[in-house]
């Protein structure tokens, strides 16, 4: 058994292709051998600028010229273990798998990271046909089941094993154009060339297989930021046990996914919802999405129903130390609270600044839309300007009553900000939500509430 061995490349190739290409061939040597008897090897062939297309087709000719059963290419940016060849074979077969892929990631960008960069991730390359998410095209998976062979609709040509009938039954349909790019539906772009390769493929019976054991590496340009390092921390399990308080008002469907995110989160946070006397509909959901219901005795504003649910749940300082304010429009991600108590105990800050993902004075670490307070704080000095036993100033409707809290806990030397703490606020302003009658409200009092806290801010400098 022959296999031909192929990559593309330029004028250089990163050190980690090179190093693990000699550990692969070295590993052939004493073992298959099957990079020797079938022709030159490896194909490296050499592309220019755009050239990409039409290397990968010379190669696929070449393979039919020469005496290989297999075509294995990779990347000319892939690290990859001297085994690679021969677990692919093992599991490869020229009828029923007659493509399999190792498991390869491509860098992904996400948006701009506001520095002239992007924001990156690494995305999986087994793809799926998806004709949703503007229209039909290849969908990156977001989960894959690990050391398993997973059959997919498309992959790249990082490290990819090939069988010669696939090469052979293409050019019986379509001619010498393995990898020419397909056309997008709506004629305005071109399909990647291995993507398209997968395409002419399963049109001729020939399926793709991705086994997620045979692991890579991929070389790529990336815009390391805080955003990488929030992701990617690790954070001290939470010990404090937190009472979530959410004013409520006229959104019953927002209580479900609340309490399951809340949930999924964390087994030490307790939920409040604080709704109005007459809006039985919103009280019920939340009852039924395991909440507590408060029926708030103060007042509908948002201010109003936190002090009030402050006072009701502050029996037992000691059961549960933290509050937590949030609206009920954010949801709640793996790790928030182990983030934010972790920052709590290394900064000794009362008050804990989370990451709403969106708000870019929140993503910077400069304000907090939602925060976790110490109870004991809001007893001795005051959440808001307003003394002791106070969280919120009443004055306000909705908007600014994060930003009174968070300049007065700055003032006092105690706000820290946990930006790995991550607490998803869907809303309007970030496209996120839909607009609704509750968010309107919020907007018509928005110039009121800016002059409220200017004043009170001047005040109290």
């Amino acid at each position: 058994m022959t296999v031909a061995l192929a990559y593309i490349h330029e004028e250089n190739v990163t050190h980690s292709f090179f190093a693990s290409l000699q550990a692969l061939t070295l590993y052939d040597l004493h073992h298959g051998q099957h990079f020797f008897g079938g022709g030159d090897n490896p194909l490296a062939m050499r592309c220019g600028t755009n050239g990409l297309v039409v290397a990968r087709n010379k190669v696929a000719q070449r393979v039919l010229d020469g005496d290989y059963d297999w075509l294995l290419w990779i990347d000319s940016d892939m690290g990859f273990a001297p085994d690679t060849l021969d677990r692919l074979l093992d599991v490869a077969d020229p009828a029923d798998r007659p493509i399999v892929g190792a498991l390869c990631f491509a860098q992904q960008e996400h948006d701009v990271d506001g520095y002239n960069g992007f924001a990156t991730g690494a995305a999986v390359t087994i793809f799926d046909w998806s004709e949703r998410d503007g229209g039909p095209g290849f969908v990156s998976r977001p989960w894959y089941p690990p050391n398993r062979l997973v059959r997919c609709d498309g992959t790249g040509s990082a490290c990819l094993l090939v069988h010669r009938t696939v090469l052979e039954k293409i050019h019986r349909e379509y001619g010498p154009v393995w990898y020419q790019q397909s056309v997008t539906s709506d004629g305005k772009g071109l399909i990647a060339e291995d993507l398209s390769f997968c395409m002419r493929a399963a049109t001729v019976g020939c399926p793709v297989h991705i086994h997620t054991g045979v692991k890579t590496t991929h070389m790529k340009t990336e815009w390391v930021s805080d955003r990488q390092f929030w992701a990617q921390a690790y954070a001290f399990p939470a010990l404090d046990p937190v009472d979530v308080l959410v004013p409520v008002m006229r959104r019953p469907h927002n209580a479900r996914p609340f309490m399951e995110a809340l949930r999924a989160s964390s087994g030490l946070a307790r939920a409040y919802a604080i709704a109005d006397p007459d809006d039985v509909d919103t009280q019920t959901a939340w009852k039924e999405a395991g909440a507590d219901v408060l029926i708030s005795e103060r007042g509908n504003r948002f201010s109003q129903k936190v002090n009030y649910g402050y006072t009701v749940t502050d029996a037992d300082q000691e059961a549960a130390p933290w509050i937590f304010l949030a609206g009920d429009d954010v949801r709640f991600r793996a790790g928030w609270l182990d983030h934010a108590e972790q920052a709590a105990e290394i900064s000794g800050a009362d008050v804990v600044g989370t990451n709403d993902l969106a708000n870019p004075r929140v993503t910077s670490g400069e304000h907090a839309t939602h925060q976790l307070i110490r109870r004991r704080y809001v007893a001795d000095v005051g959440a808001s300007w307003d003394g002791p036993g106070i969280v919120c100033h009443e004055g306000y409707r909705h908007w600014f009553v994060d930003d009174e809290i968070v300049n007065a806990a700055k003032q006092r030397d105690t706000f820290a900000m946990a930006l790995g703490s991550r607490v998803a606020h869907l809303h309007p302003a970030w496209g996120t939500a839909d607009n609704d009658d509750v968010y309107r409200i919020g907007e018509h009092y928005a110039d009121r509430d800016k002059r409220l806290f200017i004043e009170r801010l001047r005040a109290n400098a």
